[in-house]
């Protein structure tokens, strides 16, 4: 039987039937990590399960640690994620539609197992939830403990519990939103004895986030007279002068999604912006759609993607009526727009006089293949840059630097070797690591400034010498300024050029750097709505 309509949820079969589903599901954001391996297996007895929540776990959203008892009386999902990972946060816009749903019935705790070493801080991700607006319970499992008991293997996976505390099965990867409805209401009926639908001891990070003008910014970009920000947590574009006076606020405060003037304009977690004389385009991640902004007459309308989440892997389509899968970062030149697809592993072409879309680099398979544009593969990119006939990619999940030649369409990696090599190394590009690069901007033919993000450091390269060295940062997340050349950061992640400077979005210290190429000093580059510029002025939001 292969038609899930035709399920019947009262056969007893419906259990093992869903089981089977979950362990056949393939789809996942990273290949096996090397700590896991075949002497981890699963233990569903409930014995075993009272020691998951063993004391020594970091939890955020809630008042106090959660306790096995808390799980009993209602259907558990545990989310095992890594905030990285877009197919993990792919699966979040799921979630919350079934916690919507089921209300205190449904019990979704987020199981945070960290792939990289800068994801295990706790106040980074104490960001990161706020940012992606989870409101369900998140422990931060860094030594894998409870990765090792659910035989947790790749990312994304949820587990399923029922109201008696028995694991039902799991499955990697993301989708099946059906399967898990149709599964908790056969779960909801058949426990109904046992329900419990009170409250958690629920204490959101969202409530201790601290306003602020900006909220952790995603991209930057610049023209002769402008600059852009994508205002990432506060789901709005900002256009200031070159000296920071806000000139515009496109959008506001509450997500979603709505063309128009730009007062009424929604978006949902902007990323990418690229600009042009008189247009702004902008890379809508969280409702999957690229949308435009008339400057002059301050109107948004959008011009590629249908809202759903689609993963095409090949052709050519009218911009409007296909899926788009988290576009993360934008680069123009002439009528082409290339499109970082971070959600799948590609990178697209848009076309503006014909209003055409389709993939143009990567096969859609996670990897760090180079060759022909079809052949080649991407691991999460999130950052473009294009100087002459290169367009050069941060290449996320493999923390690499990849580069495109425009004119022989061939792609060739310039540092990185794999999603599970990374670190934090300078010297020699055959023998560097970075860990997760965000940001990439190219400075000259010969030299570019990358944000290396999860190392909390902008980098440059050099391609004559076959280098790479730090500028700024210490390699620790932080807001402290040691000395000029010794700024800390946190999590940057977009970078654009201004005259002899570099602008920075120091995404987790809700603040733009500014980074003077020529002394090497670091500053704060303070955004106003006055005339002159003061740091941390606030600025009322159209909402």
């Amino acid at each position: 039987m292969n038609n899930r309509e035709s399920l019947n949820l009262y056969n007893p079969l419906f259990y093992l039937l869903f089981i089977m589903i979950l362990g056949l599901v393939l789809v996942s954001c990273s290949v096996e990590p090397p700590q896991f391996n075949n002497e981890h297996k699963d233990n569903n007895s409930s014995s075993s399960q009272k020691l998951e929540f063993a004391p020594g776990l970091a939890w955020l959203n809630v008042s106090r640690p959660l306790l096995f008892d808390d799980l009993l009386g209602k259907v558990v999902i545990l989310d095992f994620w890594t905030y990285g990972c877009i197919n993990c946060v792919h699966v979040l816009a799921d979630l919350k539609r079934l916690e919507k749903k089921y209300g205190d019935q449904l019990l979704v705790i987020g199981v945070h197992t960290p792939k990289f070493d800068n994801e295990k801080n706790l106040e980074t991700l104490r960001n990161i939830v706020v940012r992606y607006g989870i409101d369900h319970p998140v422990v931060n499992d860094i030594d894998s403990t409870l990765a090792r008991v659910y035989g947790m293997r790749a990312w994304p996976t949820r587990v399923v519990i029922n109201p008696a505390g028995e694991v039902l099965g799991k499955v990697t990867g993301e989708g099946k939103y059906d399967l898990f409805d149709q599964t908790i209401s056969k779960l909801l009926t058949d426990h109904k004895a046992i329900l419990d639908s009170s409250t958690l001891p629920l204490q959101l990070e969202r409530q201790r986030f601290d306003a602020s003008l900006l909220a952790a910014p995603g991209k930057i970009t610049t023209s002769k007279d402008f600059v852009v920000i994508s205002d990432t947590l506060h789901n709005r574009i900002i256009l200031t002068d070159h000296q920071g006076f806000i000139r515009k606020i496109i959008g506001g405060k509450t997500a979603g999604y709505k063309d128009g003037h730009c007062s009424m304009a929604r978006f949902n977690m902007p990323q990418g912006v690229a600009i042009t004389e008189n247009s702004i385009y902008v890379a809508d991640t969280g409702n999957h759609l690229i949308r435009n902004i008339d400057i002059d007459e301050c109107h948004v309308k959008t011009i590629a993607g249908n809202g759903t989440l689609d993963r095409k892997k090949e052709g050519k389509f009218d911009a409007l009526s296909v899926g788009l899968a988290s576009p993360w970062a934008l680069a123009t030149q002439g009528d082409r727009l290339y499109i970082a697809m971070a959600g799948s592993h590609q990178i697209w072409l848009y076309n503006k006089m014909t209003e055409k879309i389709g993939p143009y680099a990567g096969s859609g398979r996670e990897g760090i293949d180079d060759g022909p544009l079809k052949n080649s593969t991407f691991s999460q990119p999130s950052g473009l840059s294009i100087s002459g006939d290169w367009l050069y990619i941060a290449d996320a999940e493999d923390s690499a630097i990849r580069r495109i030649q425009l004119i022989d369409k061939k792609v060739e990696t310039v540092v990185g070797t794999g999603l599970f090599d990374f670190g934090d190394r300078d010297g020699k590009l055959h023998q560097a690591k970075l860990q997760h690069v965000l940001g990439i901007a190219a400075h000259s033919e010969n030299r570019l400034l990358i944000a290396d993000t999860y190392n909390h450091k902008v980098k440059t390269i050099d391609l004559n010498q076959g280098t790479i060295n730090t500028v700024v940062g210490d390699g620790q997340p932080g807001n402290s300024r040691y000395t000029d050349t010794l700024f800390q950061l946190n999590e940057p992640g977009g970078l654009a050029f201004l005259g002899d400077k570099l602008l920075v979005t120091d995404t987790n210290n809700h603040r733009i750097i500014s980074y003077d190429l020529t002394t090497n000093i670091s500053t704060i580059w303070p955004i106003s709505e006055t005339k002159q510029p003061a740091n941390n002025s606030d600025k009322k939001d159209p909402d």
